[in-house]
């Protein structure tokens, strides 16, 4: 086991005890500043800035991270649950997520991760191998639409979904499904069939849009691109869910 670095510092803005949601069993989530992508649909926009800011984000210490996870350590125990970094991209803190692994490693706390994959390979490296569950995120296959809808092109998620795929113990692909960007047949079925390169992935989720990030743009000031755009349910998705199975994947509408 490497020397841990208790004093290392990362700008964390919640910490979130007893979901059930990202990954299995109960887990703590560790949400993370900062990430590379603006999605317009993105529901937690406090956690674009990677510094903190208008009152979003701490920066905590390993040690202090570690401590509060700790209080939860017995719902991991009884439940097979753990932790989730999330964010924001936690490879854009992929030092301060290495470290908390390692106390992960030591106390055997179950890990997992959400992530865009839109990272360094360096980061991916560094990270991927430590964690126990990878739910990584393809949002839409022509480069120019993602593009549209996130503010990057997707060659270099793509790139890197084959070495997560390399990496990873187990992957998770997830599309958050979003009217008038990716909400087809087509678009799953591009996403479907690269998804079939990646030899880890047994199942895929489909994430129904919702608005639960409209009040935090106002809060922030900032204007909500997909304001007139209305929720899906999940037996909106069920045709999509349909799609998925006739490629062989499993499928759960939802995170």
């Amino acid at each position: 086991m490497p020397n841990i670095d208790y004093n290392l510092k990362g700008c964390v803005f919640n910490i979130q005890r007893f979901s059930i949601n990202d990954g299995p069993g109960i887990r703590t989530i560790v949400f993370l500043k900062g990430c590379p992508l603006r999605c317009k649909w993105c529901f937690n926009p406090e956690s674009q800035s990677p510094e903190p800011a208008q009152g979003y984000g701490e920066m905590m210490t390993v040690e202090q991270v570690t401590e509060e996870i700790a209080k939860d350590q017995g719902h991991y125990r009884r439940s097979g649950g753990g932790i989730t970094f999330s964010g924001g991209e936690a490879l854009m803190q992929a030092d301060f997520v290495e470290q908390i692994c390692y106390v992960a490693q030591a106390h055997g706390w179950n890990t997992a991760i959400e992530t865009t994959a839109y990272a360094s390979p360096e980061a991916i490296k560094k990270v991927i191998p430590l964690i126990d569950h990878v739910m990584m995120d393809i949002k839409a296959l022509p480069s120019d639409l993602h593009a549209e809808g996130t503010g990057v092109p997707n060659d270099k998620i793509l790139e890197n979904a084959l070495l997560v795929n390399s990496l990873a113990k187990e992957l998770i692909i997830r599309v958050p499904v979003i009217p008038e960007f990716n909400f087809s047949e087509q678009q799953i079925q591009y996403i479907c069939r690269f998804v079939k390169y990646l030899d880890k992935v047994k199942e895929i989720h489909l994430l129904p849009y919702n608005t639960f990030g409209v009040s935090k743009y106002e809060e922030l000031g900032r204007e909500y691109a997909l304001k007139n755009i209305q929720p899906l349910h999940a037996e909106d998705l069920e045709p999509l869910a349909e799609t998925v199975r006739n490629f062989g994947f499993r499928c759960k509408i939802g995170g």
